[in-house]
């Protein structure tokens, strides 16, 4: 009897697979008529822990892109700087896709100070800084690229 989404109900059972460290293990969390909750098949700690998180309070770094005011970038990548309780990310959501962000964002830019106690800030810097191109210094004559440059050279 599977427990589904969200709160296990008293005497349910869910399976898992631990993403808490790279050993991946399967996870049986249990929650009996007193509601108590057990965690069974992890090798350590950590297990336990997400076991218990993911059942009774599951919690996601929500990652989403926001429109911008730009043509040329029409929207912004943003995450959260810490997880949030997961029934609040159809919210977050919706607030951000109804911005409208006004470029230059620079990564690490706070777009919301505070939502459900984490950060929503930018990914990456919008527009980006101009790099030249190989062979777009000006220095090599017109058409010839840095690797014909350097074939040629002695």
């Amino acid at each position: 009897m599977s427990a589904g989404r969200g709160r296990t109900s008293a005497g349910s059972r869910k399976e898992l697979v631990c993403i808490a460290c790279p050993i991946g293990c399967r996870l049986v969390v249990t929650t009996d008529a007193s509601e108590e909750t057990t965690v069974t098949g992890n090798r350590c700690a950590r297990g336990e822990s997400y076991g218990k998180e993911e059942v009774l309070a599951p919690k996601r770094i929500l990652t989403a892109v926001v429109p911008t005011d730009s043509a040329r970038f029409p929207c912004a990548p943003v995450r959260t700087d810490h997880a949030i309780r997961r029934e609040k990310a159809g919210t977050l959501l919706a607030d951000l896709y109804g911005r409208t962000v006004k470029l230059p964002v620079r990564e690490g830019q706070v777009l919301i100070e505070d939502f459900d106690g984490a950060r929503v800030v930018f990914t990456r810097t919008l527009p980006p800084d101009e790099v030249p191109a190989v062979g777009k210094a000006g220095s090599e004559p017109e058409g010839q690229d840095e690797v014909t440059r350097l074939q040629q050279s002695p």
